[in-house]
């Protein structure tokens, strides 16, 4: 083992995860201004995660995600961080039914899930910059169900299980009424109803039925205010189950934004007048923010009136013709 990494794990041995010490800082700095260049160090610091003591392994893995925040290739340590963090995950507590309280962690779980808290900050950075693997993650109903069990323990739970859900990708909005359309991009966005607020801050008055953006939410969508805003549907989001405004074919905003059926492989939504009144939410529902995987939205373009009129036959509306399009 060389010396920087000698160096980092010795003075994180039997760190129990509170602040650390001078002695960690410092042999952080030399093992970072050593790895920087060094690949084959930064591999040896990876593979050691699965034999140093939690406190250690932690610590470099923290050092790990500094590496990758500075440039270095995530593809060198990304595997052995999110492998040590679901290493951990049977260690915390195991809660009940939901009739039964929490149980109170042992001692040595309540060591684990304040060293856990540093861990999932280093695990969110490398599934930042590991699309594919985050999504392979992110269908893992298992490993969702068990960091959702333990969000009542450790915030870190709660990063690491959004960030498998959040999503990034580009949207074909249609207004049927008007004809018009337009094409949108969305990054790290995992629920509706913060898709919602981005593309409504984003579209403004472009489509009928919207309005002036709200610059407050548009900042508190995208992480830049802590401010306690609502916010609320200026139309009936509709999917493409159904050629008409229907409660049954509604987007919820409760749901996942990766589940946003697709045409043509095109993520597509339907914006009609308001069916329902007072469909609103919080800002409960915009975040939480992952300052590795910050939220946003953007207009791509407008669509033009034949491009419009293409997507509402494809979908069925308006041509009197049966759809063609699949999912």
């Amino acid at each position: 083992m060389s010396h920087a990494l000698t160096e980092l794990a010795a003075a994180s041995r039997n760190w129990p995860g509170d602040a650390p010490t001078g002695a960690m800082l410092s042999a952080m700095r030399a093992f970072l201004a050593t790895a920087t260049k060094n690949e084959e160090l930064v591999r040896e610091a990876a593979a050691s995660l699965s034999t140093e003591d939690s406190g250690s392994a932690v610590w470099i893995a923290v050092a790990l995600g500094t590496l990758v925040e500075r440039g270095a290739s995530v593809e060198l340590s990304g595997p052995a961080v999110l492998s040590h963090l679901k290493s951990c995950l049977p260690k915390l507590p195991m809660p009940g039914s939901e009739a039964e309280e929490p149980p109170e962690p042992t001692p040595d779980q309540a060591k684990l899930l304040a060293q856990f808290q540093f861990l999932c900050q280093s695990a969110v950075t490398h599934l930042a910059r590991l699309p594919t693997e985050r999504q392979a993650m992110g269908q893992d109903t298992q490993l969702l169900e068990r960091l959702d069990e333990l969000r009542g323990y450790s915030h870190g739970a709660w990063w690491v299980h959004e960030a498998l859900l959040k999503t990034s990708g580009k949207l074909v909005l249609l207004h049927p009424p008007s004809g018009t359309g337009l094409r949108l991009w969305y990054d790290n966005v995992a629920n509706n109803f913060h898709l919602f607020s981005l593309l409504q801050t984003t579209v403004g008055t472009a489509i009928p039925g919207g309005r002036p953006a709200d610059d407050t939410i548009a900042l508190v969508a995208r992480g830049q205010s802590a401010d306690p805003v609502s916010d609320q549907a200026w139309w009936h989001y509709g999917n493409v189950a159904s050629p008409k405004a229907d409660v049954k074919a509604m987007i919820w905003g409760e749901g996942l934004v990766r589940d946003i059926p697709r045409v043509d492989g095109e993520q597509v939504i339907l914006l009609w007048p308001p069916i329902l009144q007072g469909r609103s939410w919080d800002a409960g529902f915009l975040g939480p923010h992952l300052e590795a995987m910050p939220a946003d939205a953007g207009l791509e373009r407008m669509l033009t009136a034949d491009e419009a009129k293409a997507w509402l036959e494809k979908v069925g509306i308006g041509s009197g013709r049966k759809r063609w399009w699949r999912f």
